[in-house]
């Protein structure tokens, strides 16, 4: 296919194919985001590109801290590319709200000026939990490499940390403090989070500064959602032919998307409530509904699934006694544990979130979502277990999932298959210990206060795991339907 995406070749798209509904070449950035990667193009980039056919100038201007391969890939296309929908009703569309793409190590004159730009008013990043150099103690880790380096050079940040705070400093002494700063990562609390690493950081330099942050400069929590699977040679080659013109960096994502931002700016924001976003003063409730009703039951679905040689999200939640347990566990444990005053809409979330898994088109590997048990399950699941002992409201079905992965981490240490768990190493050893004995190896793992806390000496809690591991363990023997009746009989 000769001809290329870019400005000049979008009025030879196929007609199938929306475009951007506003001035490419006269519309200017609003936006400093860090980190362009996939989940941003499909998600954040997604939304600004909609709320630009509003009107101001709200394009991106993408930073790179490392890599420059993407500024390479996109800019024969004028920074333009296409993000596949994928569904059993597919739609095709071309993201124009990137309009610069820099990387630090060639452009950091480029950026810090974008930076430190008054039409600059939204600052945001999507870099993971990694880069915000925080450590256990939820403090900024000054033992970090990459922090080191940035307070002994403050004008030469390397990290995102201090590319923000050495933002700020300038900001506070120019006068233009009305910038936001925008947490875009899958992280609980993300705003306070980073609010914290650049508040500490920057008392490092000079507490007069950080306090002036502190006062002047809102860092909103939000929540994200869509899942976004890797582009691969076929899907390049579908979207171009459905384009009807080259496209070499689209992008993919389930149709299911949510964005929820807290209600707090220090600054003017892009039209986004007039293309979907949820602003609110309580993203937590959001956050709490997402942990517990998709990441619980994904983990549930992980495994349990793999379990019974399942391999997708789509794979097990069509197996009717999975999705029977999922569907239990909803009703009778999960939803429940979530105060509301609208448990019409939370059960409106819940059968969006069963409705996602039943896409076929995605093919989320439960292997990948069984990553980092002992990281996950208190979050997604241990804490519900807590809330229900707390309101005297069953936990059985909830305690599925803990025995699952019981099993998961007894019968992969057993056939030397690798965990992928910082925990790992410890994991395996408890479980070669007790000769995978799965009602041994389950009361040892029970007793790593690390994981479970106070939940190690709950009599309920235990007797609860220990009766589903004696049942599941009977799964290879009895198929899906022999062994979860009797979990699901119960009811």
């Amino acid at each position: 296919m000769e001809k290329q995406l870019s400005i000049k070749t979008l009025d030879q798209l196929n007609s199938n194919v929306a475009v951007p509904e506003y001035d490419l070449l006269n519309s200017q950035c609003g936006i400093v985001h860090i980190g362009p990667g996939a989940f941003h193009r499909a998600h954040q980039a997604y939304y600004t590109d909609l709320a630009l056919a509003y009107g101001g100038n709200w394009r991106i201007h993408g930073v790179s801290m490392r890599s420059d391969t993407l500024k390479k890939a996109l800019a024969p296309q004028d920074n333009l590319y296409s993000l596949a929908v994928v569904d059993d009703t597919p739609s095709l569309r071309v993201i124009g709200a990137i309009k610069t793409l820099s990387t630090l190590s060639e452009d950091r004159d480029v950026i810090t000026a974008a930076l430190c730009s008054p039409a600059t008013k939204i600052i945001s990043l999507t870099v993971t939990e990694k880069g915000y150099c925080l450590n256990n103690t939820g403090c900024l880790d000054v033992e970090n490499p990459d922090i080191q380096h940035d307070l002994a050079n403050p004008d030469l940040p390397i990290s995102a940390v201090g590319l923000i705070a050495q933002a700020l400093t300038a900001r506070k002494y120019s006068g233009n403090a009305d910038v936001t700063i925008i947490s875009c990562d899958n992280v609980t609390d993300n705003g306070k989070k980073l609010a914290k690493a650049v508040i500490d950081f920057t008392y490092h330099l000079s507490p007069a500064l950080a306090q002036w942050i502190q006062d002047s400069i809102a860092f909103p929590c939000t929540m994200v959602d869509s899942i976004t699977p890797a582009t691969d040679d076929e899907v390049k080659a579908n979207v171009s032919a459905n384009l009807g013109i080259q496209d070499d960096w689209p992008i993919q994502r389930e149709m299911f998307t949510q964005w929820v931002i807290e209600d707090n700016f220090s600054g003017p924001r892009p039209p986004w409530g007039e293309v979907g976003v949820t602003f609110t003063k309580d993203v937590l409730f959001f956050e709490k509904a997402k942990l517990r009703i998709l990441n619980g039951t994904h983990s549930a679905l992980a495994y349990v699934g793999l379990l019974f040689g399942k391999e997708t999200v789509y794979d097990a939640i069509s197996t009717p006694a999975i999705q029977a347990l999922i569907s239990a566990l909803l009703e009778r444990e999960i939803i429940p544990s979530i105060e509301t005053d609208n448990i019409e809409t939370l059960n409106q979330y819940a059968d969006d979130i069963v409705a996602r898994y039943h896409n076929k088109h995605i093919r989320h590997m439960l292997s990948q979502i069984a990553w980092d048990g002992s990281q996950k399950l208190p979050f997604r699941v241990l804490d519900t277990i807590r809330d229900n002992l707390h309101a005297n409201r069953d936990i059985n079905l909830l305690c599925v999932p803990i025995a699952a992965w019981c099993l998961f981490v007894t019968r992969k240490a057993k056939s030397g298959d690798a965990i992928t768990d910082p925990k790992a190493p410890a994991l395996i050893d408890m479980a070669s210990q007790h000769a995978f004995d799965p009602v041994a190896v389950t009361n040892t793992l029970l007793n790593e206060a690390a994981i479970f806390a106070e939940l190690s000496t709950n009599s309920v809690f235990r007797s609860h795991v220990l009766a589903h591991v004696k049942t599941l363990s009977e799964c290879s023997s009895l198929g899906v339907d022999e062994t979860l009746n009797p979990i699901l009989g119960d009811l």
